[in-house]
């Protein structure tokens, strides 16, 4: 299985979950999400480009290793366990080639839609997104159903010029890059 999502930018939360609430679509608690981001020092479109993560959410600190599923940019494996040892783990990714490059905090609330995750994130220095995730077969058509994701937030009232198409943590180096 792989995940495969679209994400966009925010202008005015409550008039997003005021229309998702019309539709049935409700928002649980807020939950803090601390990642720290590992990345190797090879670009993006290599093969073998992959990145963990160490993620503390609530009393859970989860690793994910994510790698491309294919040229798109929101459609990645992900492998995901719960560990206990945070520092271990970063010593032992640091020795792999590692090394801790970026920290982004945020404040997620999600919302179940049919088959569909939606998730509304603040995100330190960044913003305020909406991220629409579907779990697919290791086969689906990323282009084919990154349409229909699409036309699921053009429903919710997002504007075409607010899709992102840039995670996180790109996001958040180009934030740093241009301080």
């Amino acid at each position: 299985m792989r995940e495969i999502e679209v994400k966009a930018r925010v202008s005015n939360i409550k008039i997003l979950i005021d229309t998702a609430s019309k539709m049935g679509i409700y928002f649980g608690k807020t939950i803090i999400q601390e990642d720290t981001i590992f990345e190797p020092d090879i670009p993006k479109e290599d093969p073998n480009w992959n990145i963990f993560r160490i993620r503390k959410q609530e009393e859970k600190i989860i690793l994910t290793m994510k790698y491309k599923a294919s040229k798109s940019s929101n459609d990645n494996y992900e492998l995901e366990t719960i560990i206990d040892n945070p520092k271990t783990v970063r010593q032992m990714l640091n020795r792999l080639g590692y090394p801790s490059c970026l920290n982004i905090r945020k404040n997620r609330r999600t919302a179940k839609y049919n088959n569909l995750e939606i998730c509304l994130d603040e995100v330190d220095n960044l913003g305020n997104f909406i991220e629409v995730e579907k779990m697919c077969k290791d086969d689906a058509n990323a282009e084919d159903v990154q349409s229909e994701l699409w036309d699921f937030l053009l429903i919710l009232g997002i504007k075409p010029k607010d899709r992102v198409y840039k995670g996180y943590d790109t996001l958040m180096h180009n934030f740093l890059d241009s301080k």
